[in-house]
């Protein structure tokens, strides 16, 4: 068998070059295997965040559309949020669905943990599976939130996926997750 070859970049240096509530920008200085420096290298020091597949008992699924200023847009998406420091990313997720549904969770399940943008950002997206969701609360939004609740009968989300509904791709690989868990369940 052929060993594999350390493809890793070395860093040779970092700093931040810009900061604020939002956004902070990393500029690396990196050496590749083969020796050749780039820099700067910018990295997106996001935070992780969040991301809940919930599902009602009468097997809808709970939604929100809200305005996406990178996509000049509104979208309809999944409930999620960033993971505040320090936070158990599972208790991120039912937070989030709380706060921006006002749905709790009967079951909250690990689906995957993904890398939205490896390229340049730091951010993992940890993504759940919440089944027998109830209303719980009303919503609790921050203050730059404006999020309406919506449902989908779960039988419909296939087609809604093919149909380019959901835009998020960290979501369309949750609601695919969780639609072949949901199914493994129903064949059985």
């Amino acid at each position: 068998m052929e060993k594999k070859r350390d493809m890793a970049w070395k860093v040779l240096n970092r700093k931040i070059v810009f900061q604020d509530t939002w956004v902070q920008l990393e500029a690396s200085s990196c050496e590749l295997p083969a020796g050749r420096i780039i820099e700067p290298f910018y990295i997106h020091r996001d935070p992780n965040f969040a991301v809940v597949v919930a599902v009602t008992k009468d097997q809808r699924l709970v939604l929100v559309r809200q305005y996406r200023h990178g996509a000049e847009k509104v979208l309809v998406e999944l409930p999620a949020g960033a993971i505040e420091k320090e936070e158990d990313p599972q208790a991120a997720a039912a937070r989030e669905l709380l706060e921006e549904t006002g749905y709790r969770a009967g079951k909250l399940e690990f689906l995957m943990k993904t890398a939205p943008n490896a390229a340049n950002s730091t951010a993992y997206a940890y993504c759940y599976l919440a089944t027998d969701a109830e209303w719980a609360a009303k919503q609790h939004l921050d203050e730059m939130e404006d999020v309406t609740v919506e449902f989908m009968d779960l039988k419909d989300v296939r087609k809604a996926l093919r149909d380019g509904v959901f835009e998020q791709a960290v979501h369309v690989a949750a609601l695919y997750a969780a639609l072949d868990i949901l199914d493994g369940r129903n064949d059985g």
